[in-house]
């Protein structure tokens, strides 16, 4: 038996939420996670890692907007390599309501390793980080 109600909701009348940013450290030496909680922009760091590190549809746990993807074996050029590595963070990232934006794209080469530089802009404030990428170039 379904329980029945008088009592209907219009979509007007729902306000959305944030979401709180606290959450459960990660303790990356140990491979565990940490009974300590972390919030703000250890958060935000530790999202930055977490999705650029998860292939999206890969892990049934995150939902569909989780993870990047990314496919670098098909860039040719360096040109072509830094316009897809740019779109793939940025897309990757910005499906957190917390990140605002991601800018200041730098690359440096050395042999067939790429290290990317950006900035992290969140509602926390704002982060250098470093991601090293296999290029193929």
């Amino acid at each position: 038996m379904i329980p029945h109600s008088d009592f209907e909701m219009s979509d007007e009348e729902l306000e959305p939420v944030a979401l709180p940013s606290r959450t459960y450290k990660l303790d990356l030496v140990n491979k565990r996670i940490s009974s300590q909680t972390i919030d703000g922009l250890d958060a935000i760091k530790q999202v930055v890692f977490k999705i650029l590190s998860t292939t999206r549809f890969e892990h049934l746990i995150y939902s569909n907007d989780f993870g990047s993807e990314v496919d670098l074996s098909a860039s040719r050029g360096r040109s072509v390599f830094e316009s897809e590595v740019e779109r793939w963070v940025k897309e990757a990232l910005t499906q957190d309501d917390r990140i605002v934006a991601v800018t200041g794209f730098k690359f440096a080469y050395e042999l067939d390793n790429a290290l990317v530089h950006f900035t992290v802009e969140s509602e926390f404030g704002r982060y250098q980080e470093t991601k090293e990428l296999g290029n193929g170039v």
